[in-house]
């Protein structure tokens, strides 16, 4: 019963990680499913879906054409609707069914691109994975497709990568950030999945930098680092952002990739959130009160490299209960749906932190900037709360 999730909903799929990589570029996405899936990432995991003009389909798929097998159906309708909105490229995802029947969206990707002369990808995502899967796996896609080997550096050029409305929402984040390093004197080329450009993914490799944003951007960081040996740092500017700037300016110097991570030890503070994002959030509080003790966990798969030594995998909700149940904690931050899982027994101070690859649309309108004076106050709320305790 482990995967039984009885007050929480369900965290947002890998489909709707890459079809939030794909929004901004002009494409038809296509989720091979019966309607459910599709419903689920325009109504509940995209806050750019209402008035926009992204085209996300539905394949319609029937119990007779999965027991048939029927992919010719599938491929002509994709080859129809391209014909009528000419998109620039086409992707083609999966659902739990098509992963049941064992259906090749690579082959199906390889038919269309064929038939249609447009660039097609084709993702076996299942439901049963997470956004920030999918998330990497379409940006990593996107750099393999279109990055082209660059003439010349651009002096100081950075590379944003890992920014999506699943975990920054639709509010002034991703202009915070740019904003921030090009006063720092950080021209920003890749806006990697905001603001995002076909022809800024033809020059990410003119960065002489990258800046990783959230855990999906690791591994798009490290194929750019393989490829172009551009190096990363990965940190979200939290506050004032001046740690990150300065990350930024050692790994120019110096060429050496950089995460930004502290001691986790035993720590009466918890923060369960995205990994890079809750890391920060701890280096934030821990630059005004050095003694703090604080563990970060997440419920989207511990990347170890990301982590420090006490931080906690928390794969489902009863993982999540039995942290909150423990008495280890005496504070905790995460998002607002959290709080139903604390009992009057818990003892347990709670700062909420919406995400909106948790409760989707209940909070994702407020969802807080992680730069400026609004989230200092609240970091120093935490820190005082803290030395009162």
């Amino acid at each position: 019963m482990r995967k039984l999730w009885i007050t929480l909903p369900a965290l947002a799929p890998d489909y709707s990680g890459v079809c939030s990589a794909m929004f901004e570029l002009g494409g038809l996405s296509v989720i091979h499913d019966a309607s459910g899936c599709t419903g689920n990432y325009t109504g509940y995991d995209e806050p750019r879906w209402y008035g926009s003009k992204s085209a996300v389909f539905c394949s319609g798929l029937r119990e007779i054409d999965a027991v048939l097998g029927r992919d010719d159906k599938l491929i002509d309708q994709i080859v129809k609707a391209c014909a009528d909105l000419q998109p620039s490229m086409v992707t083609v995802l999966g659902s739990p069914v098509p992963m049941l029947i064992g259906t090749d969206m690579d082959g199906i990707a390889c038919e269309v691109e064929e038939r249609t002369g447009l660039p097609a990808f084709g993702f076996s995502t299942s439901g049963l994975a997470l956004y920030n899967q999918g998330v990497s796996q379409a940006i990593c896609a996107l750099i393999r497709r279109f990055c082209r080997r660059p003439e010349e550096k651009i002096p100081r050029g950075v590379n944003l990568l890992g920014m999506t409305p699943l975990d920054f929402s639709t509010n002034s984040n991703a202009q915070d950030v740019v904003r921030l390093l090009e006063d720092h004197g950080f021209p920003v080329i890749g806006r990697l999945m905001m603001g995002v450009t076909l022809e800024q993914i033809q020059r990410l490799g003119e960065a002489q930098v990258n800046l990783v944003v959230s855990e999906a951007g690791f591994a798009p960081a490290q194929l750019l680092w393989q490829r172009y040996g551009i190096p990363y740092v990965v940190g979200l500017p939290v506050g004032e952002g001046e740690t990150v700037c300065r990350m930024l300016e050692e790994t120019l110097a110096d060429g050496q990739c950089r995460i930004q991570k502290d001691p986790a030890e035993q720590g009466d503070l918890l923060i369960v959130g995205e990994q890079v994002a809750a890391n920060a959030l701890r280096h934030a509080i821990r630059l005004q009160d050095p003694q703090a003790k604080v563990v970060v966990g997440t419920m989207f798969g511990l990347r170890a490299e990301l982590a420090s030594e006490g931080d906690l995998d928390i794969p489902d909700e009863e993982a999540l209960r039995k942290q909150i149940h423990s008495h280890r904690f005496r504070r905790m931050i995460g998002d607002p749906l959290f709080e139903e899982l604390i009992g009057p027994a818990d003892n347990l101070r709670f700062y909420p932190l919406p995400h909106v690859a948790v409760s989707s649309k209940v909070h994702w309108d407020v969802v807080p900037a992680w730069l400026g004076t609004p989230m200092q106050e609240m970091i120093q709320t935490i820190v005082r709360e803290q030395k009162e305790c």
